[in-house]
């Protein structure tokens, strides 16, 4: 009788156990602090699907979470947690970690002590995010060991792109160039047009000195021909922006900045965008230079093409203060001051 009500009780939970794999990936319910707990005390890694509610790419994802493979894949392995960008427990998660999300559904994954361990942007498959977990647990292949791979000389294009687009998550802008540049070199250049290096234009690359971007701007009849010509202006005045506005843009010249602002032309942006977006970064650069004559010029071209409102008038009055004593300066400061009252 005992053996058998062993039999029956085994039996059971066997079926629990497989009706709650069956259901798919089980999320947690609670706050973050829920998962890493639980995580903790049962030896497990933590899963974290930051989405949004409104994100029809994220509900798409629904039906693959539901996949019993799915589901024991992760339930096994993981606690899973459904994190909504929105929301303010998101906003200071991410921030604390020091996470930017390029796309929805962003992938993270960590240990039970909060370390991150791998993080991606996956495509929506049974396949494809099984996968993922698999890597989240291969030190050999998780993004935490990317740093190691890349000193190590690994340089196959793909690894590059899949560093890269760590970097973006990270917000580790020097690594994103450096990895970019070895990218761009260990492409052929008859590749630079294809959709891979198109994928890395628009979601990774963020330098316009790039070696693939400054072909892509020389190519542009031939990305338009094969792209949309709306992603193609998209992606490359994404990259002249993240450029001009990078911390390394101190660094620059005023030619160098005049060079990556006048990318926004090629692309087609009409001169009062250009004129708006280029200001600050061109007087920047000149400010550093000390050449008060060509930051006088500068402000009285925006005048005549940028249109500016009294709000931007009284910006640059105080800016001009801020930056220098020269009597012209102050006087030009003067006269901008009277437009902004």
């Amino acid at each position: 009788m005992g053996n058998l009500k062993k039999a029956l009780l085994f039996g059971y939970f066997s079926l629990l156990m497989g009706s709650v794999w069956a259901q798919g990936v089980s999320f947690v319910q609670g706050n973050l602090r829920t998962p890493f707990t639980q995580a903790k005390a049962q030896k497990k890694a933590v899963f974290v699907e930051v989405y949004s509610p409104t994100c029809h790419v994220c509900e798409s994802f629904k039906p693959t979470f539901q996949q019993a493979s799915v589901g024991a894949a992760y339930n096994a392995r993981f606690i899973s947690y459904k994190l909504d960008i929105n929301s303010p427990e998101a906003q200071a998660f991410l921030a604390k970690q020091h996470l930017v999300v390029p796309s929805l559904p962003l992938f993270l994954f960590f240990d039970a002590d909060v370390k991150l361990l791998h993080a991606q942007n996956v495509s929506n498959s049974a396949k494809e995010v099984i996968s993922v977990a698999n890597t989240a647990l291969d030190a050999t292949k998780r993004s935490s060991g990317y740093v190691n791979r890349f000193k190590k000389g690994e340089r196959t294009a793909d690894f590059l792109l899949e560093y890269g687009s760590f970097t973006r998550i990270v917000r580790d802008t020097v690594a994103n160039v450096q990895v970019m540049q070895a990218y761009a070199k260990a492409l052929p250049s008859s590749a630079y047009t294809s959709k891979p290096a198109f994928t890395a234009l628009q979601k990774v690359v963020m330098d316009a000195e790039n070696p693939l971007f400054t072909y892509f701007m020389s190519h542009l009849a031939a990305y338009k021909g094969k792209y949309p010509p709306q992603e193609v202006t998209k992606a490359g005045e994404s990259i002249v922006m993240n450029t001009l506005y990078a911390g390394r843009a101190a660094f620059m010249a005023p030619e160098r900045i005049q060079k990556i602002g006048s990318y926004l032309t090629t692309l087609g942006l009409d001169a009062k965008s250009v004129e708006n977006r280029t200001l600050i970064p061109d007087l920047n650069a000149l400010v550093r230079a000390q050449r008060w004559g060509q930051l006088l010029d500068r402000i009285n071209r925006y005048e005549k093409v940028g249109g500016p409102g009294a709000a931007e008038c009284s910006y640059l009055a105080s800016y001009l203060r801020s930056k220098s004593n020269n009597p012209q300066i102050l006087q030009k400061a003067a006269a901008l001051a009277s437009r902004g009252n």
